[in-house]
């Protein structure tokens, strides 16, 4: 069962991306998949904010999911710039490769344009949760 283990609405400014990974060192324990997870949400984030057109005092909408086998998170933006995600097919030297990364770490990833706003999500592969020790 899919739970949602947290959900932010950071400005869309260049605080964003460690707004979302304080989010997911502090409430999510990933285990060996944590840093991966940061990396991606970072990703994510940083295209939102770089690509979307949006204002600084615009809202993005960050949805962190899991159930015992995956993570999925997923960047809202106002979908002002009507532009779709994809991967640079030649990077430049000040950028163009985040896709390209979430790509590499990320089991799926995809995008959805809604009426009112732009949607990228990812999905991470979790390690399996421990049993409890008992003292």
């Amino acid at each position: 069962m899919e739970t949602q283990i947290a959900r932010l609405t950071p400005r869309c400014d260049n605080f964003a991306p460690k707004a979302v990974r304080e989010v997911l060192a502090d409430q999510c324990d990933l285990g060996w998949a944590a840093g991966d997870a940061m990396l991606v949400a970072t990703e994510l984030v940083s295209n939102a904010v770089r690509h979307s057109l949006a204002a600084p005092e615009d809202l993005l909408e960050v949805r962190i999911h899991r159930d015992d086998a995956r993570l999925r998170i997923s960047v809202r933006d106002p979908g002002t710039s009507g532009r779709t995600a994809r991967m640079a097919e030649r990077p430049d030297p000040w950028g163009g490769l985040g896709l390209v990364v979430v790509n590499e770490l990320a089991d799926a990833w995809g995008s959805q344009r809604h009426p009112d706003s732009y949607e990228v999500w990812a999905e991470l592969r979790l390690p399996a949760r421990q049993p409890s020790a008992r003292p």
